[in-house]
């Protein structure tokens, strides 16, 4: 869910530096070409607070402001849409609250709204009539799916922000998981709904009806996630859980046999939190190509009991009728408690439906201002529910119940599937010695077919393969020496689990982790070995963080910039050097250098410049490379060099905002580290 969004857009725009961004560097990196201009629409409730916001920040009122039938237009950077939350959530606490624009059109359109043909073609008859569909699917909901896929969505990816690499991942995850639920069902298809303004695709999956295939049901929950503070993302309520329970309502459907008489689409919005921009082209797609879509049901966030009832029922920018059929549903198979709440205009993504005039609901996981406090952070995290998702369970039972009393249609009635999936961990081999990163391979069968394999060490869950071969790069510098314990659990579409036998390995990587030089003034490997690691030594930038002996840097004499706030802006906090083939150092060996760094939410700005000394007793820095971060918060890059002859060398990571590289560049956001190693020369 987007947490009133809009306010911080228009405090950026007009000077935000102080609070939400860095003061730039040198004006060449002020204001980036590709940063558009992007008209919003909020309610005129949050007017006046967010022109106070305006005052108290010291920045510029708001221009091309319009207010028209409770709705205010203004116009924002691009750039600024990923901060739109954050003040308005601190300031006000409310979820969501603007929708973005492309255009000026777009944007005058939505303050006074032409009622659409389809909201007169799609008014249906709302009959509760078929139990034994809704009874059969939602009596095979299974909390461990839930569970599974909310935490595969909040751990294997640091972020899942639309315009990431990682938010294309996991989209694509999205998807090939869906597809591997459908086997054998030439009457499903899944497929991605491209954006041609942003990277991160949203995905569809359409079971065609058997008798009524031009009226369309609709089920969605946004992909996305976002961090206001900068850093990891993980989204598990906001809205891991709400893809979870639609991934289940699709491997229940499958296992049902479930064919609806009405088309059902499931779908996963893209980019969400910044404006509700995927499921706004999507619902305007619909609209110009006159799709009748009769029913829409919005699940963003179903994973916390915050209120004393189950179920807050959004009443604005919903469809009264349909609310009505919504909690008839939730009374008469008894799926849970409800009361009526409000989250204000454009709280999610079933308000880009009611915009385009399909009628839309959203059964929430609270009442408005109970719900979970630590979404957009990286508390939002699996741990906030208990470690399980029970309270999904409730969203998926209702899901499944909106979707076969709104599409109708049956269940095949016909034998289920018992069997469990059979799995085997091939490799390592039971007893080996492994180092590095291990690939642990499996092979998995099943009678109809594998959905997944879940690979786990020590019995916690590190990875999860949707297609043969099953493989996970498993690195084991992570774990402590000794036996370590691998396990993998295969899943097929009935929700049958089967888990592998154990594989004892044991793990023997060559403690390579450096200590600080007090003579020398940074970390140092004294012996030769095959890696070098500055372990824990480099995390922080001088006084934020934990880094100690700052700044670590050959004699002290390069200082640390001192702006900003720990794993918010710009740091250095970590080093390795290593082989690339597994032997100790020598002169004429190729090695890799790795810097762990976390970059700024406005990371394209950030550079990491590498270096190298042959003689680090007196240092001349050879220049390696410059490198940018792909991604907001905490990240590995990495470059490689031949060894130069010497017996103690170093290299040094400079990671800065802006600039220009140098081996001791200045910046008030730049951190310098350095890490000496032995060599054989």
């Amino acid at each position: 869910m987007g947490i009133n969004k809009f306010a911080p857009a228009a405090l950026l725009l007009w000077g935000a530096v102080p609070v939400l961004a860095h003061a730039q560097e040198t004006p060449s990196f002020a204001q980036p070409a590709e940063d558009r201009e992007q008209w919003i629409t909020l309610g005129e409730d949050a007017l006046e607070p967010v022109q106070k916001a305006f005052h108290e920040y010291g920045f510029s009122q708001p221009t091309h402001v319009q207010v028209k039938d409770g709705v205010v237009m203004m116009k924002v950077r691009e750039s600024q849409l990923s901060q739109l939350s954050k003040v308005m959530h601190e300031k006000f606490n409310r979820c969501s609250g603007f929708m973005a624009h492309e255009t000026e059109q777009e944007a005058l359109q939505a303050l006074s709204p032409t009622p659409s043909p389809a909201l007169q073609q799609n008014l249906i008859a709302y009959t509760i009539d078929n139990a034994a569909t809704a009874n059969a699917l939602m009596s095979d909901v299974q909390e461990p799916n839930l569970r599974g896929t909310i935490t595969h969505l909040s751990t294997s990816y640091s972020t899942r922000y639309y315009t990431s690499s990682t938010g294309v991942e996991s989209a694509n995850w999205i998807k090939s998981t869906w597809a591997s639920l459908t086997t054998g069902r030439s009457d499903v298809s899944v497929t991605t709904f491209t954006h041609a303004a942003w990277a991160q695709p949203s995905v569809i999956l359409t079971i065609t009806g058997t008798s009524l295939p031009n009226e369309v049901v609709v089920l969605g929950g946004h992909l996305d996630s976002t961090n206001t503070s900068g850093g990891g993302a993980p989204g598990a309520d906001d809205d891991a859980s709400g893809i979870a329970s639609l991934t289940e309502i699709i491997r229940v459907a499958m296992a049902k046999g479930y064919r609806p008489a009405r088309t059902v689409k499931i779908m996963g919005y893209a980019a969400e939190e910044v404006g509700l921009k995927g499921s706004a082209e999507i619902a305007t797609w619909h609209q110009t190509n006159g799709v009748n879509v009769v029913g829409v049901l919005q699940l963003d966030m179903t994973n916390y009991k915050g209120s004393t009832v189950d179920v807050g029922l959004m009443t604005d920018f919903t469809n009264a009728a349909q609310n009505g059929f919504v909690s008839n549903l939730l009374d008469t198979y008894s799926i849970a408690t409800w009361a009526n709440s409000t989250c204000g205009y454009g709280c999610s993504d079933h308000a880009s439906w009611t915009a385009k005039g399909f009628p839309a609901s959203m059964p929430f996981e609270a009442l408005m201002n109970q719900h979970n406090s630590a979404i957009h952070s990286t508390n939002d995290t699996l741990a906030l529910s208990a470690g399980l998702a029970t309270h999904a369970v409730k969203f998926t039972k209702l899901g499944a119940a909106f979707m076969a009393e709104l599409a109708k249609g049956t269940v095949s009635g016909g034998t289920p599937d018992p069997t469990s999936p059979t799995v085997a961990i091939t490799a390592p081999a039971a007893g080996a010695n492994v180092t590095g990163t291990t690939t642990v391979s499996a092979n998995a069968a099943d009678n109809v077919g594998v959905s997944r394999v879940e690979f786990f060490v020590d019995g916690a869950s590190r990875a999860t393969d949707t297609t043969a071969p099953y493989n996970y790069g498993w690195d084991t510098t992570t774990s402590a020496n000794g036996s370590r314990v691998l396990m993998a659990k295969a899943y097929d579409a009935a929700g049958n689990v089967g888990t592998s036998s154990a594989v004892t390995v044991n793990v023997s990587n060559v403690s390579t982790t450096a200590t600080f030089d007090a003579v020398l003034k940074a970390p140092r490997c004294a012996s030769v070995n095959t890696v070098c690691d500055s372990g824990t030594l480099l995390n922080g930038r001088a006084n934020l963080g934990p880094e100690m002996n700052k700044p670590n840097t050959l004699n002290a004499t390069c200082l640390d910039g001192t702006s900003g706030v720990y794993h918010s802006d710009e740091s250095n906090d970590r080093l390795r050097v290593m082989t690339t083939d597994g032997t100790p150092f020598a002169a004429g060996k190729p090695v890799r250098v790795e810097a762990t760094v976390w970059a700024y939410s406005g990371y394209t700005s950030d550079k990491l410049d590498l270096y190298y000394a042959e003689n680090a007793n007196s240092p001349t820095w050879t220049f390696l490379a410059t490198l940018t971060p792909t991604k907001a918060g905490s990240q590995v890059l990495s470059a490689t060099y031949t060894l130069p002859a010497g017996g103690l060398q170093a290299v040094r990571a400079n990671f800065r905002y802006g600039g220009t590289a140098g081996t001791c560049a200045a910046g008030s956001y730049t951190d310098h580290d350095d890490l000496i190693f032995a060599v054989t020369p």
